[in-house]
């Protein structure tokens, strides 16, 4: 049986992000991407887990970051099909918004429309299996929580 998809928050990654000095964005991209794995499970693909994303990252000065954010956008949008879901939003525009617009907020931007899109196929793939997310009653802390 599969484990239900726990919705994501913007907000709780902004705040807690500042609040952990950096630490949390890692574990939320890291739980993030194990989820996707899940979600897209049988194209053929497989989501990095982000600590060897974050640490590429420093490495190649931040382009690995957007090469993932792109795959990973990219690879949403072509499995939303499966959930009766469309995304018009692709990798290309996230690297757009993170570089391009990055002075005025493309970053955040960016991060909420794979967020969004995450899940709203969490939320196709819940509902799919029976599956319920008690902590996501609208809360804006809905993954604080998590194993």
């Amino acid at each position: 049986m599969s484990s239900c998809i726990k919705q994501r928050s913007f907000i709780t990654l902004f705040i807690l992000g500042i609040l952990t000095l950096g630490i949390y964005p890692i574990v939320f991209w890291h739980k993030l991407s194990k989820e996707v794995n899940v979600l897209c499970e049988g194209d053929g693909k497989k989501t990095m887990k982000y600590v060897f994303v974050w640490l590429l990252n420093i490495v190649t000065l931040g382009i690995f970051g957007l090469v993932w954010k792109c795959k990973l956008t990219n690879r949403l949008k072509e499995n939303a099909s499966r959930y009766g879901l469309k995304f018009s939003e692709s990798g290309a525009l996230v690297v757009v918004l993170c570089t391009v617009f990055f002075p005025i907020g493309g970053l955040f931007i960016a991060h909420c429309i794979m967020i969004k899109n995450f899940n709203a196929m969490g939320a196709a793939f819940n509902e799919y299996n029976g599956l319920i997310d008690e902590k996501a009653k609208n809360s804006v802390f809905a993954d604080v929580d998590e194993d």
